[in-house]
C-alpha cells in the first residue's frame, strides 16, 4: 500500500512539474512575440447640433406680460384665509402679475386686484417659471384652470 502511495505521489508531481514547464514556455513566447502598438487616431471633431442658443438666458419680467402660478392650499393674508369675494371659494388659485399688480383667479374663474399682494410675495412663492405661453388662456389651460 505504501508502493502505491509513492507512485501515485511521484506522478502528481511529475503532472505538476510539466504543467509549470508549460506555464514557463507560455510566457516565454509572450515575451519574444512583438506587442502589438496601437495606431494614432485622427483628430476628429464631434458634430454636435444640440447648441444652446445664441440668447440663452431665461427671459426677465421686463421680457413677458405676465407670470402666473397654480396656488392649490388657502392663501392667508394678514392673518385670515383669503376667500373670492363672489363665491367663496378658498382654495386652488391662479395667481399671476401683471406689471406691478397681482391678481387672484379663482376655479369659477373670478378675477380679482389683490392689493396686499405685491411682486414681491410672487417671485418668492411661485419658484422657476419653465413653460411659456402665448396667450392668457393657454396659461390657464396649461395649469388646469380652464377659460370659463
Amino acid at each position: 500500500m505504501l508502493g502505491r502511495k509513492r507512485r501515485r505521489m511521484r506522478h502528481e508531481l511529475a503532472e505538476i512539474r510539466r504543467q509549470h514547464a508549460e506555464m514557463i514556455n507560455t510566457w516565454m513566447r509572450e515575451e519574444q512575440e512583438p506587442v502589438p502598438q496601437p495606431r494614432p487616431v485622427e483628430a476628429v471633431t464631434p458634430v454636435v447640433d444640440d447648441f444652446p442658443p445664441a440668447d440663452p438666458r431665461a427671459p426677465t419680467r421686463d421680457d413677458v406680460k405676465g407670470m402666473m402660478m397654480r396656488r392649490r392650499m388657502p392663501l392667508v393674508l394678514d392673518g385670515e384665509v383669503h376667500a373670492c369675494p363672489q363665491c367663496g371659494s378658498y382654495r386652488d388659485w391662479i395667481v399671476f402679475t401683471l406689471g406691478d399688480e397681482v391678481w387672484l383667479r379663482c376655479r369659477a374663474g373670478h378675477q380679482a386686484l389683490e392689493t396686499r399682494l405685491d411682486t414681491a410675495w410672487f417671485d418668492r412663492n411661485s419658484g422657476p417659471n419653465e413653460t411659456r405661453h402665448a396667450t392668457f388662456e393657454e396659461g390657464l389651460r396649461h395649469l388646469g384652470h380652464p377659460d370659463n
